[in-house]
């Protein structure tokens, strides 16, 4: 995976920024972390293999 800062570059917005939305795709998902919320969305249908 890449490192909050990598993606805040990628996507042109702060750090702080990819925190917040990390965070809040975690409490939609009941997940603690990247690795579970990957986890929780591929069994949700969410994204696929192919998407990582």
């Amino acid at each position: 995976g890449h490192t909050t800062k990598h993606l805040a570059k990628d996507l042109g917005l702060a750090a702080p920024s990819i925190e917040t939305h990390l965070q809040n795709i975690f409490k939609k998902l009941g997940s603690n972390n990247r690795g579970e919320a990957v986890s929780t969305a591929l069994k949700l249908g969410l994204i696929t293999l192919a998407d990582l």
